[in-house]
C-alpha cells in the first residue's frame, strides 16, 4: 500500500477473536433484534480497529517518504503494527515529524468522524460503529502521544534530548526510562482504581492493562539496553580501541 508491502500477522486474528468474544454480548444487548448477528457487528469492531493502525502506519510510511526515508514494511500484529524504514541523514526535527505523525492522522480522523457524525446524526448500529470509529481513533492517537519508548511520543523525549546533547542514543536512553515511567504511572492508576472500587475498573480492563504494560515495558528495556550497548562502544571507539561505526540501521516507528 502507497508502495510499501502490508504484513498481517496471525496474532492480530487472536486480538481480533478476543474483541468478538468480549463484545459481542454487548452488542446484543443494544440491538438484542440482531441474534447472532450482533457478533458480526462486533467482528466490523476488529476491522475498523485494523483500519485505525494501518491509517497510523501509513502515515508515519508517507511522512519517511517525504524526507527520503524508504519505507520497507508495515506490519500489522497483536501489538498494534509498526513501520519499518531506512533512515538517512536524519535529525531530531525529522525523526519527530515522522513519529507524530501517526497520532495526528487518527485524532483528524477522529475530529473529521465526529463532525460527520453531528451532522448526519446516523442511529442504530450505523451510528454505533461511527462512534466506535471516532473513540478507536481517538484513543489510539491519544495514547500513543504518551511520551515513553516505544510510543510515538516517546520520540519527542528522544527528540529534545538528541536536539541538546547531540547523541541520538542518549535521547533514546532517555526515551526508555521515560516508557518505563510511562509503565509505572499506568500500572499504578489501574490498581488505585482497582483498591478504591471504581465502577471504571472490571477484569477485562485489567488483563488488557496488564498485557499494554508488559509490551510497553519490554519495549522500554529493549531501547535502554541497546543505547547503554550504543554509548559504551562509543566511548571504547572514542578512547582508541576500535573503528569507525557503521551506516545507520532501519527505523521504525
Amino acid at each position: 500500500m502507497a508502495g510499501t508491502p502490508v504484513r498481517l500477522q496471525y496474532s492480530w486474528f487472536l486480538i481480533g477473536g478476543v474483541i468478538v468474544i468480549l463484545f459481542g454480548p454487548q452488542v446484543a444487548r443494544i440491538f438484542p433484534e440482531l441474534g447472532v448477528w450482533a457478533h458480526l457487528v462486533a467482528a466490523a469492531y476488529a476491522v475498523l480497529l485494523l483500519l485505525s493502525v494501518l491509517a497510523h502506519e501509513l502515515a508515519h510510511a508517507l511522512t519517511a517518504r517525504a524526507f527520503g526515508w524508504p519505507s520497507t514494511e508495515i506490519e500489522l500484529n497483536l501489538w498494534g503494527g509498526h513501520t519499518q524504514f531506512l533512515t538517512r541523514e536524519a535529525t531530531p526535527g525529522k525523526s519527530l515529524a515522522v513519529s507524530l505523525a501517526g497520532p495526528a492522522a487518527n485524532l483528524l480522523i477522529a475530529a473529521v468522524g465526529w463532525a460527520l457524525i453531528e451532522a448526519l446524526e446516523p442511529v442504530g448500529v450505523l451510528g454505533m460503529l461511527a462512534s466506535v470509529t471516532v473513540l478507536v481513533n481517538f484513543l489510539v492517537g491519544l495514547f500513543n502521544l504518551l511520551p515513553g519508548h516505544p510510543l510515538d511520543g516517546g520520540r519527542l523525549v528522544e527528540s529534545a534530548v538528541w536536539r541538546a546533547t547531540g547523541s541520538q542514543d542518549r535521547g533514546m536512553l532517555a526515551a526508555g526510562w521515560a516508557g518505563r515511567a510511562v509503565v509505572v504511572a499506568l500500572a499504578a492508576t489501574v490498581l488505585v482504581l482497582a483498591a478504591t472500587g471504581s465502577p471504571r475498573i472490571s477484569l477485562v480492563l485489567v488483563v488488557v492493562a496488564t498485557m499494554v504494560c508488559f509490551f510497553l515495558w519490554q519495549g522500554a528495556g529493549d531501547a535502554v539496553r541497546t543505547a547503554r550497548a550504543r554509548l559504551t562502544r562509543q566511548r571504547h571507539d572514542d578512547d582508541g580501541g576500535g573503528g569507525a561505526g557503521g551506516p545507520q540501521g532501519p527505523g521504525e516507528r
